[in-house]
């Protein structure tokens, strides 16, 4: 059975360096969700997500200076997949997506493609897969878990993620956003496990978001929306939870980050 080990002290946790945390995370989320709003076809996600990295170097290099050499793989986690995660997201990716023939069986009718479906889905990797994972896991995660044991950066994580999840309650209702903002808390854990049985890369974490949110390749009818978005939420809080069985290592995770202690 794999533990975490004694760690060191929070990189995140006097005053300042929770400041300096935060306003990185503002951001970077700031970035992402103003372009979002400005793009809901999702056409453009590809230039969103460039403009969230070029951010996130430029937010790294002014808040947390390090060295440059394997700046984005170091950091960002875009550097080589491992393969039994990233087969793993695969695996669980095909058991979620069967939420489209569950919701034909249910509600007998299934769920059109959009006709421009295969340029939504580089969209949907690129903004919802790296450049969310990018924020949640690459820059949040990943300086919450400096000097702290998995388990404690994974429950300081969730409330920031459900948090930037709000405004769905205020555009999709109070039980669809409710729903929406415990699948982004309760998919921190698998997310987090991915993202370090993957050594720290983005990759498998992505795949797995990404199959939670290709119903953005589909047309669902108003009047589905709601059964619909229960039952995405609902095989969402369970689904991806199976990739806890992948090991993930051992690994105290020490700040090399002078700047930020």
């Amino acid at each position: 059975m794999i533990t975490d080990v004694p760690v060191p002290r929070p990189a995140v946790g006097s005053p300042r360096t929770w400041l300096r945390f935060l306003a990185g995370f503002a951001v970077l989320y700031g970035v992402l969700a103003v372009a979002a709003a400005g793009d809901p076809s999702g056409r453009w996600h590809l230039v969103i997500a460039a403009a969230v990295l070029l951010t996130a170097v430029i937010v790294e290099r002014v808040l947390h200076p390090a060295p440059i050499s394997g700046f984005l793989r170091r950091c960002w986690g875009l550097g080589r997949p491992a393969g039994r995660p990233l087969a793993a997201a695969v695996g669980v990716s095909t058991i979620v997506l069967g939420v489209y023939p569950l919701f034909a069986a249910v509600s007998g009718s299934a769920l059109a493609l959009r006709p421009d479906w295969p340029w939504l889905l580089v969209g949907v990797f690129a903004f919802h897969g790296l450049a969310e994972e990018l924020v949640w896991r690459g820059y949040a995660f990943r300086r919450l878990r400096e000097g702290r044991s998995f388990r404690s950066a994974v429950l300081w994580t969730m409330p920031l993620v459900a948090a930037t999840h709000v405004p769905i309650v205020l555009t999709m209702g109070p039980a669809v956003g409710i729903g929406a903002m415990a699948v982004a808390a309760v998919t921190s854990l698998p997310f987090a496990h991915l993202y370090e049985a993957g050594h720290r890369t983005l990759w498998a974490p992505a795949v797995l978001h990404t199959a939670i949110d290709s119903f953005k390749l589909f047309v669902v009818p108003a009047a589905a929306a709601t059964t619909f978005s229960l039952l995405l939420v609902s095989v969402s809080l369970v689904v991806p939870l199976l990739v806890l069985a992948v090991p993930r290592p051992v690994a105290v995770p020490a700040s090399t980050d002078k700047a930020f202690s």
